[in-house]
């Protein structure tokens, strides 16, 4: 009965096109990935959980502006059914629009990212801070029963708390991305859910009133099942600020997947959609000047453990600039002396702008365009805009244009 005369039926449209406009009103890079596409589905819970929040603050709150307090404690069902009910119908329409967003995540996803499918660590988390705003707002509303002054004052709190605080860097109630090379860790998960769950039994077991008991023992009697889920709330979220990142290394590593040419370019299988591009790349490495020196294989982020951290590539939003940008690094370590201190600062500086400038080169030699227009920064002193030029010119005039940079790096004497 809850369910069919809920109001929030009728808003249940305006939740589903909530997720959708948040799932791509960002960039689309994500599509096509599994494990991002499931950080991009869970993204909206940021935005439904305030949304929810409100609702549930403004819904427990009718049966006190109504005047129907007295039959509610009255009534043969134990008032923790009847708050549960309220609650669990609030849960359901929110539940429903967040799992029809992350549908339309895996739908458009499925043709590109090959096997597999939505990382359901990602989807729970987000389905946690869900029922964790939800049981915040129906005990607001429990408690102040205002119309108007509780649901606002309750679903802006929710969003300037989560805003803030819950980040992955904070309390981890939600992640922006979702790199293969890493994944929700499970005890960290848990914990999450075992903070909303007891917010739940906090909304529901707090007794607003306590009729029919007296005296100091009933009280406290009639309030130990809230007094213990409160007790087990506060330990659960001093668990989530002290449990670390929700993100961490992934356990298991699959077996990379590499392109054909060399050198081998390797990533996560997740990543096989951007497969044609790294060919490309490999392609363009290959075909660097025989004055440079390229490694025999790159490697995503995490492919191999600890090792490579300063080498390894890491795809960020889809962009190749930043892979060639951290290939291009690496080329240029493989293809001049190891680093020493300069015998002063004005050499350290000539040395220093002619690496900039090496490594500009390569990048855009490797991407096979210049630095594109959405990304700014760069090299300081370096002129991309004639980088890009440049490598549009004959190859001798690249070969010598950077054989006058490797020179300067070689000669370049220790202290």
């Amino acid at each position: 009965m809850e369910l069919r005369r809920s109001p929030l039926r009728w808003w249940f449209p305006v939740l589903v096109a909530l997720d959708v406009a948040v799932l791509f009103g960002r960039s689309q890079w994500w599509i096509g990935v599994w494990p991002q596409a499931s950080a991009a589905a869970q993204i909206p819970a940021f935005y439904l959980g305030p949304f929810l929040a409100a609702y549930a603050a403004w819904a427990s709150g009718r049966i006190h502006r109504l005047g129907f307090e007295d039959q509610h404690t009255a009534g043969t069902r134990p008032r923790w059914q009847v708050e549960a009910a309220h609650l669990a119908a609030v849960a359901v329409y929110g539940g429903v629009a967040y799992a029809v967003g992350a549908g339309v995540a895996a739908a458009v996803s499925y043709d590109d990212a090959g096997p597999g499918f939505l990382w359901p660590g990602y989807l729970l988390l987000g389905a946690a801070l869900i029922v964790l705003c939800i049981a915040i707002g129906h005990m607001a509303g429990r408690w102040f029963p205002s119309a108007f002054a509780a649901p606002v004052i309750c679903g802006l709190a929710c969003f300037v708390v989560v805003t803030m605080n819950g980040g992955p860097m904070e309390a981890g109630l939600f992640v922006l991305s979702g790199g293969p090379a890493v994944e929700v860790s499970p005890e960290h998960l848990a914990v999450r859910w075992g903070l909303a769950l007891t917010a739940v039994a906090v909304a529901v077991l707090t007794p607003r009133t306590l009729p029919g008991y007296s005296g100091a023992r009933g009280k406290v009697i009639a309030r130990l099942p809230a007094i213990g889920s409160a007790a087990l709330a506060v330990a659960c979220l001093a668990g989530v600020l002290t449990a670390g990142p929700v993100q961490t290394a992934r356990a298991s590593r699959s077996a990379p997947m590499c392109t054909r040419a060399e050198p081998k370019i390797c990533v996560w299988p997740e990543e096989r959609k951007y497969m044609p591009r790294l060919e490309a790349m490999a392609k363009r490495v290959s075909e660097l000047p025989p004055a440079i020196t390229s490694p025999s294989a790159f490697y995503e982020e995490g492919l191999r453990g600890g090792k490579g951290q300063d080498t390894d590539f890491k795809i960020f939003e889809g962009s190749m600039w930043e892979v060639a940008d951290s290939m291009s690094i690496a080329v240029s370590r493989a293809s001049t002396p190891r680093y020493c201190p300069a015998q002063n600062s004005d050499a350290e500086d000539r040395r220093t702008m002619a690496y900039f400038e090496l490594d500009s080169w390569l990048a855009a030699r490797i991407s096979g365009a210049g630095q594109p227009s959405d990304i700014h920064g760069g090299p300081p002193g370096v002129d991309q805009k004639a980088i890009a030029r440049l490598i549009h010119q004959p190859e001798p005039a690249q070969q010598s244009w950077a054989k006058k940079r490797l020179k300067v790096i070689e000669g370049t004497r220790c202290a």
